[in-house]
């Protein structure tokens, strides 16, 4: 009895799944201008091995502009 109310707990969470919002295509990205960035922080942050690699400042430097 037990394990028949259990799985009917586990089915019921199951049945409702959020809505997944779709993002609209943005005309205001530019490859161009994210390549520049991107060479622009690969400068300032280049190491010889990815570990090395400080992702939060990596992350502040690319997102200094706003692509979309």
């Amino acid at each position: 009895m037990l394990k028949y109310i259990f799985t009917l707990l586990l089915i019921a969470g199951c049945v409702h799944t959020p809505e997944v919002k779709q993002k609209e295509w943005n005309d205001r990205y530019d490859p161009s201008e994210w390549r520049k960035q991107f060479e622009k922080c690969r400068d300032i942050h280049y190491a010889p091995y990815p570990e090395e690699i400080i992702l939060d400042e990596w992350r502040k430097c690319m997102d200094e502009k706003d692509y979309g």
